[in-house]
């Protein structure tokens, strides 16, 4: 038996070990604790098995593997949402800046119900001189609805990629996002704008590239998700929507993402 992988999930470990048994291929998961766990295969079946191993990376939540768990009276979860309140201290613990990103959103916006002419005034990129003003446009939501959609993609991208690559990375890259989506819009259209949807952008384009080039990082978006939000994009500026949208930023931060991608494509995964 020749080791060939190690997942920082033993749930995940044992549930690919299920599957590929339930497919006719020897395989074992060594669980060192609840984090770690090695990946052990015959090496005559070992192509076949890191072909599965590849797939499994891709689409760990797939129902194939849950229906190989129960057929072997094993029973196993991976990435699924828990019906249980949020551990706040150890999603503090995992995701400090994806949390304190969130919160900072959130208190902007009770400002902005408060003082809307003051935090407009301060955070919109009216005085390009003032350079703050090239990132604060982020922190900035017009509606309820405008802000949920994009805390709820912030939290569910940008706590992911803290996790696998840390907050450094995270912060370059929403910086970054902020500075290149914010100046597009800008130039291209005027300072009449705001909201996190280029950072967004730019962390989906990051989760859906590194997918492809550098599964270690186990940031992986499906073709049909990355698909409906290039969509969404297209059909924002083909201007057929019922809300007006920052076009120009969504593109700058998409391309901020895949540029990221590209530079940290052989950056290991935690």
């Amino acid at each position: 038996m020749n080791k060939f992988a190690e997942l920082n999930s033993a749930n995940a470990a044992q549930l690919f070990a299920d599957y590929c048994r339930a497919q006719g291929l020897n395989v074992s998961a060594v669980v060192q604790q609840a984090d770690f766990a090695e990946l052990y295969a015959d090496s005559a079946q070992l192509p076949e098995i890191e072909a599965e191993f590849h797939r499994f990376i891709q689409q760990p939540s797939h129902p194939r593997y849950q229906a190989a768990a129960w057929q072997l009276s094993q029973p196993a979860s991976v990435s699924g949402p828990a019906l249980t309140a949020p551990d706040f201290a150890k999603l503090w613990q995992q995701a400090p800046l994806t949390l304190l990103m969130f919160a900072l959103c959130l208190l902007v916006y009770l400002w902005q119900q408060l003082d809307w002419r003051g935090s407009s005034g301060a955070l919109q990129l009216t005085e390009p001189a003032q350079l703050w003003r090239w990132f604060t446009p982020m922190l900035l939501h017009f509606s309820l609805t405008h802000i949920v959609f994009n805390l709820a993609w912030w939290f569910y991208l940008g706590r992911q990629l803290e996790q696998r690559l840390g907050a450094a990375v995270l912060i370059n890259i929403t910086l970054s996002a902020a500075l290149v989506s914010n100046a597009a819009q800008y130039f291209l259209v005027g300072p009449n704008f705001g909201g996190m949807s280029g950072v967004v952008y730019a962390l989906l384009g990051y989760c859906w590239l590194a997918g492809q080039l550098n599964p270690r990082q186990q940031l992986n978006i499906s073709n049909g998700l990355a698909g409906f939000m290039l969509l969404w994009l297209l059909l924002g500026f083909m201007d057929v929507l019922w809300v007006s949208m920052a076009n120009w930023a969504h593109l700058g931060g998409l391309l901020t993402g895949l540029v990221w991608a590209w530079l940290l494509r052989r950056k290991p995964g935690r």
